[in-house]
């Protein structure tokens, strides 16, 4: 829970001890000593657990950062040769960036960032995230102040008052996290990847200062694009090593073709590179054995742990306590582990093959998604007239429905076909949801938010490139990547993310998109940089990713039946956002195909479980006393 916060109001005096309260909730046990300073209308705090968590006044510029920069040691060694001065923390070196350059000092940054920057002399607040939106940043204006915090508890803790937002809580449910710009909470926003606020004499602008391109380059070969991109993931994984000492310094191992790619790149530096796998005794969820393959190949480090339900039912309290707002992706139980295996031998920093698949599409749904564009390649009289009134004849009989179904899915526009598959999406209704809930949230406006990435993807001539652009910003920033480094962070380890790493994003945005999936062959181009690297075996392997088996466990271990059964409840029940028939219904469907409602039971159990601990505050009441005790 470290990291850094603040406030500013106009003509304000702050002293010290009024940060209290916005600290208190950025500490966790094992942190450092909580630190705030003033400066005129400011005050701004941190709570390390890093090194480069850190706040510093100079020369009458306040700053609070909370940064792991690979080009540390070569900007700092800039600053010292032009200031004389050397023993910086990040903060200083900072201030002095933004003295020399202006706010466009953060361009200037590789890795990951969140800045607080306050300068007197121009009455200016800035806040900024980093380009991939690898850090958070949360802000909100309360009554004339503005307050910002990484951790949304603590803007939470500081504002005057708290309401949940309808709109947040489908977005949620949509999509297991809430998405930025959106919090849990209503009028308090999160920055997006790429952003910076500015609040000058009190007027607030936002704006991006990068963002991801898809301006497409012609006239090289695929062997070309390959070598290139070959020796950009190399440079990426090298840089973001160079700093670090091989004992303490580990990777996540899933055997999948990204997170083997980094440590083959990795390897080259470290010797050996420390790895660490979870998997699962269901068949469905594991391949343990690819993992093995890519460690063996690398001379790895190997560590592996089974998970087991005991294990989910230790971390669910742990997450939903670390977590200030609903989160979902039920993978974070696997990654705390993995985190906590890492850290319990020694390691201190983990890289994780997170951004591989969204920027040279490695995603099963780009495939599908082509499918079903290829239906428009059909004229229209044709589709119109003979296929549809086919395939609605057909549809009476459910052996010959396919077609149908095919079809009403092709004519569905993106990204609302991408998301046609959400459990939430396709069943709203009375059913679902209390009348009076609906009545807050009209459904014309649940897809606003990926709608709006997707129609704005900086020169983006096609489908594809578009979608990857929604991911980027929606599976990767808003989800996974919050997923990795919150469940690091609870295990007290660091994370980088290689392949997320700006210069190679950049990169994969002047590929094209035809060597992206080439026919019905995900992430063509990257396989064919790989090629000679990795073994066939993780080259062209089936994709699992990293599921829990939650609905699995919710059914036949007993703890996790204990955890669950709060929806029984009649708490549970009178939340005023669903049918109370459709809470008990959802146990049912979980009993009847635990593979797919086992995700649905999970959402609902999370968002209960963080209205009990967060937004009521009554943690005892939580009936996973067993859990919270291990």
């Amino acid at each position: 829970m470290s990291g850094i916060c603040g406030m500013w109001e106009s003509e304000r005096r702050w002293r010290p001890a009024e940060l209290g309260p916005m600290l208190r909730p950025s500490g966790q046990q094992g942190d450092g000593e909580a630190q705030a300073l003033v400066a005129g209308s400011a005050i701004f705090g941190v709570v390390p657990r890093w090194s480069s968590q850190s706040v510093a006044s100079y020369e009458g510029v306040l700053v609070a950062t909370s940064a792991d920069l690979c080009n540390l040691a070569s900007l700092m060694a800039r600053s010292e040769a032009s200031t004389g001065r050397d023993g910086q923390s990040t903060a200083e070196l900072m201030a002095q960036l933004y003295l020399a350059h202006g706010v466009s000092f953060v361009e200037q940054l590789e890795g990951s960032f969140s800045i607080a920057l306050w300068d007197s002399k121009q009455d200016q607040l800035m806040l900024a995230v980093d380009h991939m939106g690898l850090e958070t940043l949360f802000w909100t204006r309360d009554h004339g102040r503005l307050l910002f915090a990484t951790r949304l508890g603590a803007v939470a803790a500081a504002k005057t008052d708290i309401e949940v937002d309808p709109a947040a809580l489908v977005q949620f449910l949509l999509h297991t996290v809430v998405p930025a710009p959106l919090t849990i909470y209503k009028n308090v926003q999160r920055l997006q990847p790429g952003t910076m606020l500015i609040c000058n004499r009190g007027q607030i602008t936002t704006r991006r200062y990068w963002d991801l391109s898809y301006k497409e380059t012609a006239g090289l070969s695929a062997s070309q694009w390959a070598e290139q991109l070959r020796e950009t993931m190399r440079g990426t994984v090298h840089s973001h090593v160079a700093d670090q000492d091989a004992a303490r310094t580990g990777a996540y191992l899933s055997g999948g073709t990204d997170s083997s790619s980094v440590l083959a790149f990795a390897s080259e530096k470290l010797n050996p590179v420390n790895t660490f796998s979870i998997y699962f005794e269901n068949p469905r969820y594991d391949e343990i054995s690819f993992a093995r393959t890519a460690a063996e190949k690398f001379g790895a480090r190997h560590h592996e742990q089974c998970l087991q339900a005991s294990d989910a039912a230790e971390a669910i309290p742990k997450i939903v306590d670390y977590f200030d707002e609903p989160f979902a992706n039920s993978s974070a139980i696997g990654a705390y582990h993995c985190a906590r295996l890492a850290r319990e031998n020694g390691v201190e920093m983990l890289l994780a093959g997170d951004g591989g698949d969204e920027l040279f599409a490695g995603n099963e749904r780009y495939a599908s998604d082509k499918k079903f564009a290829l239906y428009h390649s059909v004229p229209q009289f044709l589709r119109k007239g003979v296929v549809e009134p086919a395939a609605n004849l057909l549809a009476a009989s459910d052996r010959l429905s396919l077609p149908a179904r095919y079809i009403r899915r092709a004519n569905l526009p993106n990204p609302q076909r991408m998301f046609s598959y959400s459990f939430f999406l396709s069943e709203a209704g009375d059913g679902v949801f209390e009348q009076g809930f609906l009545e807050q949230v009209p459904r014309d406006g649940w897809l606003d938010i990926p709608n709006s990435h997707y129609g704005s993807a900086p020169n983006a001539q096609s489908d594809l490139n578009r979608l990857l652009y929604l991911d980027v910003k929606m599976t990767l920033a808003d989800n996974d990547v919050r997923k990795v480094r919150g469940t690091a962070e609870m295990a007290g380890v660091r994370v980088r993310f290689p392949l997320m790493d700006h210069r190679l994003a950049e990169f994969s945005g002047t590929v094209p998109a035809r060597l992206k999936l080439k026919g019905w062959e995900k992430r063509f181009i990257f396989k064919e940089a790989m090629k000679g690297i990795l073994p066939d075996k993780i080259l062209y392997k089936k994709k699992h990713g990293f599921g829990v088996p939650v609905g699995y466990w919710a059914l036949h271990n007993r703890k996790m039946q204990e955890i669950a059964s709060v929806l029984n409840e009649p708490q549970s029940r009178q939340r005023g956002y669903f049918n109370p028939k459709f809470l008990a219904h959802a146990v049912e469907l979980n009993r009847t195909y635990p593979a797919y409602y086992g995700e649905v039971l999970w959402v609902l159990l999370v968002l209960e479980l963080w209205h009990r601990r967060h937004f009521e505050g009554r943690a005892s009441e939580i009936n996973v006393g067993a859990a919270y005790a291990s």
